[in-house]
């Protein structure tokens, strides 16, 4: 799946590519519009560009379909060992199917004046993310945010189900599809592309430190758990619009963290006691996502019934065309599913099934190689050092099951994982 592009074509790609300003489009992007990737997307814009990555909006040319490409930057697709993981996780993020994922739809490798580089397609969400309302000041309400909420641990629970941890969960991998159900993107490709940075904590860019786990910053092993610390850090800026122990520094925003207790305002109502347990200090006494889950599902009748999230429309098109109801990631063609997913590691190790396979929350998956951060870790582990640790906090009351769940409910059926469900409203 390797094709090259036109030879002008590579050089204003190329051009495009190494821009690094990081703003949408940035200055020489512009030039990628109209550019067909992979002899089959037709570039229709530029969405942003970043150091690891341009992301752009395309259409594909086999089926007219609206789709978002990712493009590796050349300078950190050169390495095999990279290249190997890379296809490996595609791979697996393809057969990742579920109504709160955006799958891997495509993947490959294109030149680009005359530098390999790899890309990976995902379907195209009109919905703007979560980063784009709260750079607009667009505040949620709790009830809104623990719809975002529930919606996300769906999301965590399928994939660390099969051994799949996203480790940078930030506002902006939550995406909004245009008919408002929320998507995480980048399972997998994510911490592959953050590896480089963590072998050095304070390499780690602030805005991505600010999410991390205690057990990231001080270089631990990193789980499920993760995710979970990571998502309340996240639901408590969509309603206080700050993030927990940010600091000026990475370092910093990293060891304010280490044994600390998570503040969660009593403003927040029934979701303070629910954020306070999945944002432990300590990953083994945080939930797991299903265990979050079906927390906010009881917190639901503490809270005001929440008003439709307000999505932006941030695409070059309107994708609501684009869903079959048997397809509910979008209507696109995806190559053959992986063999063996439900027992394959992220470096792609096929494991023998054990008897607790069933009862596997994800926390025993195999991590991507390299993934410890040791001088950083050390570094964070000296800041935090002079903190003083907080006592352990109470555990979560128990809360009266609901009678309604908050928010619009566009599954085709009820998750089973957060049983028990309380019926949706019908749609008008």
């Amino acid at each position: 799946m390797c094709l090259a592009v036109s030879e002008i074509a590579q050089a204003v790609a190329f051009d495009a590519v190494k821009n690094d300003d990081g703003q949408p489009g940035g200055s020489g992007t512009g030039a990628l519009e109209g550019t067909v990737l992979a002899g089959r997307y037709t570039v229709a814009r530029v969405v942003s560009t970043g150091a690891n990555t341009v992301i752009v909006d395309a259409i594909d040319g086999r089926n007219d379909g609206q789709v978002t490409l990712k493009i590796v930057r050349p300078e950190h697709a050169q390495d095999p060992e990279f290249r190997h993981k890379f296809h490996r996780l595609a791979e697996i993020s393809n057969a990742l199917t579920h109504p709160n994922i955006a799958s891997v739809t495509d993947w490959g490798e294109i030149e680009l004046r005359g530098e390999s580089t790899v890309f990976w397609v995902v379907d195209a969400l009109g919905g703007g993310s979560l980063r784009d309302l709260l750079d607009r000041g667009r505040l949620l309400a709790p009830g809104q945010a623990l719809v975002v909420g529930l919606e996300a641990c769906r999301a965590l629970d399928a994939a660390h189900q099969k051994g799949l941890f996203h480790t940078e969960l930030t506002p902006s991998k939550m995406v909004f599809g245009a008919d408002r159900r929320l998507r995480v993107v980048d399972f997998g490709m994510a911490r592959l592309l953050a590896e480089p940075a963590w072998a050095d904590a304070a390499a780690v860019p602030t805005h991505v430190a600010r999410y991390a786990s205690p057990e990231q910053a001080l270089g631990l092993p990193i789980d499920a758990s993760t995710d979970v610390y990571a998502l309340a850090l996240v639901m408590i800026e969509a309603v206080t619009g700050s993030v927990p122990f940010s600091a000026d520094s990475t370092v910093a925003t990293l060891s304010a963290r280490v044994d600390k207790l998570l503040p969660v305002s009593a403003d927040l109502g029934s979701l303070a006691s629910v954020l306070e347990r999945a944002g432990r200090p300590e990953a083994s006494e945080r939930f797991t996502a299903a265990e979050f889950g079906r927390a906010l599902v009881q917190a639901a009748p503490g809270l005001p019934k929440p008003e439709p999230i307000p999505i932006l429309s941030t695409g070059a098109f309107d994708t609501t065309a684009m869903r079959r109801p048997t397809d509910p990631t979008g209507g696109v063609e995806r190559p053959a599913p992986v063999p063996d997913l439900a027992n394959v590691d992220e470096a792609g190790v096929v494991e023998a099934p054990s008897a607790d396979d069933a009862h596997d929350d994800g926390r025993g998956a195999a991590a991507l190689a390299g993934g410890a951060v040791v001088a950083g870790g050390a570094a964070v582990a000296a800041a935090a050092a002079a903190g003083s640790a907080a006592a352990d906090a109470p555990a979560i009351p128990p809360a009266p099951t609901p009678s309604a769940e908050p928010g619009p409910q566009h599954e085709p059926e009820p998750e089973p994982q957060f049983e028990p469900e309380p019926q949706a409203e019908p749609e008008a």
